[in-house]
């Protein structure tokens, strides 16, 4: 997950990387190191030292997506009004 928010971050509609994200990052560098302690033979640590943005990352991405499908359907020329449903994936 880190990778993808890392190498599509051009994608982003924000000048700065979003909370959220930031968040993601370091939740998943934080498994790294647990991974790191494991592979010496010490388990007593289970979860990551930054917590996972659970809310946060998902109320960031349904509206980023929502509002990206709103500005797609713009581009196609459909309106709101014409009862289509949203288009996935660039399928109807």
């Amino acid at each position: 997950m880190r990778d993808v928010v890392v190498t599509k971050a051009d994608l982003l509609i924000e000048q700065e990387m979003p909370p959220a994200l930031l968040q993601l990052c370091a939740h998943v560098s934080g498994y790294e190191i647990t991974a790191a302690r494991w592979a010496q033979g010490r388990y007593e640590e289970h979860l990551s030292v930054i917590s996972f943005p659970g809310r946060e990352l998902r109320d960031y991405t349904r509206e980023r997506f929502t509002r990206l499908k709103k500005e797609q359907a713009v581009l196609l020329g459909h309106t709101a009004t014409e009862g289509r449903r949203p288009m996935l994936l660039g399928r109807p």
